[in-house]
């Protein structure tokens, strides 16, 4: 298996030649619409680049227009590409209010996904700044994300319930926390039995296509369009882990950000409403407690193990505010 750091590097190589100019001048250019030698010189960045996954270079040639490089360590960048290409012409393309990134171009020896940049703001930027124009934004986002579960689109391999819950991969992180932090124990196995009686109620085999990382971050809202980036993960899936995904990083952003999780209730309302009331079928939501309940458990485990390594804050307050969203969701505080 080819370690974190080696996969780092072999990227790293690759997006300093896809950066040169004579690289840009060839393959970038001709998206741009922009005459050779002129709108002075290219400005690159790279937006990440840490091992774990696609390495994503900003790219500008003067003007207000951007696109992006997304580099694949392995051979996935075709696929996505193709997938992209499906979704716009199934209704998520040009001149929809709702769409998918545009995808320009696939450079096969480099791996590398070329698209056009989103317009408008994420709406992660209005989160604990502009509690309207964050209202506004997540409704359009529920509503992106309903009209893509109930497009009938069954794009790439189906994950199962199993898969799509993450449980073995929170088997990792908790096996990792409580061994550099073990007084957490008693918590811990209070939540997975809290876990386990949520499974009880889950149900199998619901499947439309998802977007497979949906947050806030990544929802791009202007006056023409509501554009959606990192599709790279679309794949059949239940519906209900996108949801829990958005409001989970929803909530959990308002809280470590501005100090508290409160103005997130009215926007976490809105996004549930405007998801039901567009996807129009209650089955979607069946599994979202189960979801919900285990994206908070995973960001603890993740925030207990990054105070043993000196980082992150203060695992009482880390404690306190997980538990209490936790909680929330068990007590169906938003899901009756």
């Amino acid at each position: 298996m080819i370690s974190t750091k080696d996969v780092k590097l072999k990227l790293s190589r690759r997006v300093e030649a896809v950066t040169q100019p004579q690289f840009l001048e060839a393959h970038v250019r001709p998206f741009l619409a922009v005459e050779a030698g002129t709108n002075g010189s290219w400005q690159t960045s790279v937006i990440q680049l840490d091992g774990t996954g696609a390495a994503t270079v900003e790219i500008g040639l003067g003007g207000e227009r951007r696109v992006f490089g997304k580099l694949y360590p392995d051979d996935a960048g075709l696929p996505i590409y193709e997938k992209l290409k499906v979704l716009r012409s199934a209704g998520f393309g040009a001149g929809e209010r709702y769409q998918a990134v545009e995808p320009l171009a696939f450079i096969p020896e480099y791996e590398m996904l070329l698209a056009e940049g989103a317009k408008g703001p994420a709406v992660s930027a209005y989160i604990g700044d502009d509690d309207a124009a964050l209202l506004a934004g997540v409704r359009e986002a529920a509503t992106w994300l309903a009209r893509l579960h109930t497009s009938g689109l069954k794009i790439g391999k189906p994950q199962s319930l199993l898969v799509s819950g993450e449980l073995l991969s929170l088997c990792r992180r908790l096996g990792k926390m409580i061994k550099r932090r073990p007084e957490f124990l008693s918590l811990a196995l209070e939540m997975v039995l809290a876990l386990e009686r949520l499974a009880e109620d889950t149900v199998d085999g619901l499947l439309v296509q998802s977007h497979g990382q949906y947050r806030p971050i990544h929802v791009f809202i202007s006056d023409s369009a509501v554009t959606v980036i990192d599709l790279d993960r679309s794949r059949p899936c239940d519906p209900a882990r996108d949801v829990a995904e958005f409001l989970h990083r929803l909530r959990m952003t308002m809280f470590w950000h501005h100090g508290s999780v409160e103005r997130a209730d009215v926007p976490t309302e809105a996004f549930l409403d405007a998801y039901t009331s567009t996807a129009r079928d209650g089955s979607y939501l069946a599994n979202l407690r189960f979801h919900w309940a285990r994206y908070i458990f995973h960001s603890l485990n993740r925030k207990l193990k990054n105070s043993a390594d000196g980082g992150g804050r203060d695992p009482d307050t880390s404690v306190a505010f997980y538990r209490s969203e936790f909680d929330n969701v068990l007590k169906r505080r938003f899901t009756d």
